[in-house]
């Protein structure tokens, strides 16, 4: 295969602020003859396989678990990532669209044709090129889809040149839909990227993503909090992403472990020490789960908050069972500090 410097489509920057969302739904539906209508799945290792001739079609699914999100504004959001050929033998300009929609969580055929917003379009040119970067700006689709309700977001990328020889769509190395919600209250701190105490068995995540040490999904746990931060009228809501579907204990403490950086525990990092306060156990559900939910106390009232308010640290524990990294079944997201107001 020839390799080439690629085009790089550079249309919206995600913002430094922004949860990055890898897709956990990966396929690629197999159309033929062409009709409209998937007829089967393309195995391992084609998941991406992108292509169109007279023949048949193969369009990529993704989906994204955006549960996290939920009852939030959305500031901003980005889609990125790489589609590459898997041959060059063939000349000429390949044309593709990406589109939107509201996804289930699984890999349906049914995704083929499902109705979806147009979000940007690519190109390249082989065997002059061999890949391409796109970058779209999805804010307001992810917005109303996360207002309809919304827990999973799909992207199909289809050619529209005719014939498009297999190309791939990423499967998640550089694919993420980077997501900026209201913004957030406290400041994030004890990041598994490097920046702090070393993850126990180089089981960093991406520098800069604000995520805990890498569990077996190949997602660090992010841990972030929203609301009116006051003892007098709590409005503060604690909200995990990127954890398996598990048990994850919410816990609050008066300082903080090795000076903001952690210390190693299980395959991740404990960033909270002092008085420890656990708020509450929740059952993640797309990777996702908040304290306090219906019913719960406010997190004032669960962790004692004094009337005067204060310094306070956040940290969620969660359950991985999977064989990864140390003996231990566990990981940690990263630590959340809040300032609490009278």
């Amino acid at each position: 295969m020839l390799r080439v410097a690629p085009i790089f489509l550079v249309l919206a920057a995600p913002s430094a602020l922004a949860t990055d969302v890898v897709p956990t739904v990966l396929a690629s539906t197999h159309d033929a003859p062409v009709d409209g209508t998937a007829d089967s799945f393309n195995g391992s290792p084609f998941e991406g396989l992108i292509r169109l001739v007279s023949s048949q079609e193969d369009r990529a699914i993704q989906e994204y678990s955006v549960a996290a999100f939920t009852g939030q504004t959305v500031m901003s959001a980005t889609l990125t990532g790489t589609v590459a050929v898997n041959n060059a033998f063939d000349n000429g300009v390949r044309t593709f669209e990406f589109r939107l929609y509201a996804g289930n969580g699984a890999a349906d055929l049914s995704d083929h044709s499902i109705a979806a917003v147009l979000v940007g379009t690519g190109s390249y040119h082989p065997p002059m090129q061999t890949s391409f970067a796109y970058s779209f700006d999805v804010t307001s689709q992810v917005a109303a889809l996360l207002g309809g309700g919304a827990t999973w977001i799909g992207l199909r990328v289809q050619a529209t040149s005719n014939p498009n020889f297999p190309n791939i769509l990423d499967v998640g190395i550089t694919t993420k839909l980077a997501i900026d919600v209201s913004p957030t209250t406290g400041a994030g701190y004890c990041f598994g990227d490097g920046s702090a105490t070393a993850c126990p068995c180089g089981n960093a995540s991406a520098p800069g993503s604000d995520q805990g040490c890498l569990n077996s999904l190949g997602a660090g746990g992010t841990l972030r909090g929203d609301g009116l931060a006051s003892v007098s009228n709590d409005g503060f809501t604690l909200r995990g992403a990127g954890m398996p579907n598990s048990s994850a204990l919410y816990f609050q403490g008066t300082s903080v472990l090795g000076g903001g950086n952690g210390s190693t525990f299980g395959d991740g990092l404990r960033c909270v020490s002092g008085s420890v306060i656990r708020l509450g156990t929740k059952s993640n559900v797309a990777g996702a789960s908040q304290y306090p939910a219906a019913g719960d106390p406010p997190v004032s009232v669960r962790g004692l908050v004094p009337p005067a308010g204060g310094s306070f640290y956040y940290q969620v524990w969660y359950r991985n069972a999977a064989a990864f990294c140390t003996t231990s079944t566990f990981n940690l997201s990263n630590g959340w500090s809040v300032v609490w107001a009278p």
